[in-house]
C-alpha cells in the first residue's frame, strides 16, 4: 500500500508538470512521409525519462462511412502492438512496449485530449528473477475493473513460455505500477500473446499452446483495491486450433474469440463463459496478422491488417459484412475498444513505429 501511495504521488507530479508545459497537442495535417517530429523529454533524468510529450498529427485517409482521418501519436516508438482498454466512459488507456522495451502508457479523453506518455515498468533489472531475459517486448493483454481509479490487470507472454501477471491501478488521471514487485508467473505454459476479457464476474484468458490449440484460463475478479492475486483455475484446451494469437470480446452473453486459421480465413469461436462450450465458424477474410475485436451497440466488430491497411467487418445478425477498407499505413495486430459512448477506436503500430489511431461513432456507420 505504501508503494501504491508513493507511485501515485510521483504520477501526480508528472501530470502537473505536463499540464504546466501544455501537454495536449493540437492536430496538424501532414503527409504520410513526414517524420520530422521527435519526442520531447518532459520530466525525468537522461537515463530514465518518465514523461514524453506526444505530437498528434492527422492524415488524409477519410472513408465514406463515418470513420475519421487516421491520427498518429508520436513521442514513443512502439516495439509491440498496443493494448487498449476503457476504464470509464470517455476514457481510453493505451499500453505498449516502446523505446528500450519499457512499458509505456498514454490516455485519451473524449476525442482529442491526450496525456503525456508515461513509463510504467522497465526491462531488467526490474525483472531480475527471470534471469535477465527480456519479456517478449510486452505483448500485452489487459482488463480494468472499477472506474478510472480502479485496478488494471496486465498479462504478457514471458520468456519462459508462461503467462506473466501484474496488477496496477488508476491514479489521478493515469496508471501506476509498483516497480519493486516483479511480475507473477502463472502455472502452465503458453505459446502466444494472451487475450483477456471480463465476463460474468471473472477474468478470462485465452492463448495458444505449443500445439496451436486454443487454451483457456479464468479466475474470479478480485475486489477493487484488495491487492489479492486472482485464483486461476488452470489452462484448459478448448479443442480448436488457430494460427495466430487470439482476440476476445464479451457481448453480455457469449465470449467471441477471433484468430487466423491455418487453412485460411479468420476463425470465430463463440464461447459460453459458464460452461466453456464453444462453436466455431470460419469467416472468408484474409489478414496478414492476428485480428482485433470489440462489441458496440450489440454488434460484434472485427478488424485486421491486410497489405498495411485496416479492414473492418461487422456481424449484423444475418452474417458478416464484406470487408471495408479503412486505409492507413499500419502493421501487426491492432487493438479495438469502445469507450461507452457509441464510439469505436482502433489503435495500431504504424509508419515510423508510432501509435496510429482511427475512430467512428456507431451512429455514423460503424
Amino acid at each position: 500500500m505504501r508503494a501504491k501511495i508513493y507511485a501515485c504521488a510521483i504520477l501526480v507530479a508528472l501530470l502537473l508538470a505536463g499540464l504546466a508545459l501544455g501537454q495536449l497537442a493540437e492536430f496538424e495535417r501532414a503527409t504520410p512521409g513526414d517524420e520530422t517530429s521527435e519526442p520531447v523529454v518532459v520530466i525525468g533524468t537522461s537515463t530514465e525519462p518518465q514523461g514524453l510529450l506526444p505530437s498528434v498529427r492527422m492524415y488524409q485517409y477519410r472513408t465514406e462511412t463515418g470513420w475519421s482521418n487516421w491520427i498518429s501519436v508520436k513521442g514513443v516508438r512502439l516495439t509491440t502492438e498496443p493494448a487498449a482498454i476503457s476504464p470509464e466512459e470517455g476514457i481510453i488507456d493505451i499500453l505498449s512496449g516502446g523505446n528500450d522495451n519499457d512499458l509505456w502508457h498514454i490516455r485519451l479523453q473524449e476525442l482529442d485530449a491526450w496525456s503525456d506518455w508515461t513509463k510504467l515498468f522497465g526491462p531488467p533489472p526490474y525483472n531480475k528473477d527471470l534471469g535477465g531475459v527480456h519479456f517478449r517486448k510486452y505483448e500485452l493483454a489487459a482488463v480494468s475493473s472499477g472506474d478510472e481509479g480502479g485496478d488494471y490487470h496486465l498479462f504478457t507472454w514471458g520468456p519462459t513460455n508462461h503467462c506473466l501477471y501484474k496488477r496496477c491501478w488508476g491514479c489521478d488521471g493515469g496508471v501506476a505500477c509498483d516497480k519493486t514487485e516483479d511480475w507473477t508467473e502463472m502455472e502452465g505454459e503458453i505459446a502466444s500473446r494472451p487475450a483477456a476479457v471480463l465476463a460474468s464476474g471473472e477474468i478470462h484468458l485465452f492463448a495458444l499452446d505449443g500445439s496451436d490449440d486454443l487454451v483457456w484460463n479464468s479466475a474470479p475478479l478480485p475486489a477493487v483495491g484488495s491487492e489479492e492475486e486472482p485464483a486461476w483455475g488452470g489452462w484448459e484446451s478448448l479443442g480448436v486450433s488457430f494460427n495466430s494469437p487470439p482476440a476476445a470480446a464479451f457481448d453480455g452473453e457469449l465470449i467471441h474469440i477471433f484468430a487466423l486459421r491455418t487453412e485460411g480465413g479468420v476463425g470465430h469461436g463463440s464461447i459460453d463463459p459458464e460452461t466453456g462450450n464453444i462453436s466455431v465458424e470460419t469467416i472468408d477474410q484474409e489478414f496478414d496478422a492476428a485480428p482485433a475485436t470489440v462489441v458496440e451497440d450489440g454488434r460484434v466488430h472485427l478488424f485486421g491488417v491486410l497489405d498495411g491497411e485496416l479492414i473492418h467487418l461487422e456481424e449484423d445478425g444475418d452474417g458478416w459484412s464484406d470487408g471495408e477498407n479503412l486505409k492507413g499505413y499500419i502493421s501487426g495486430q491492432p487493438a479495438a475498444v469502445s469507450h461507452g459512448r457509441g464510439e469505436i477506436w482502433v489503435f495500431a503500430q504504424g509508419q515510423g513505429g508510432w501509435l496510429w489511431a482511427i475512430h467512428c461513432s456507431s451512429e455514423d456507420g460503424a
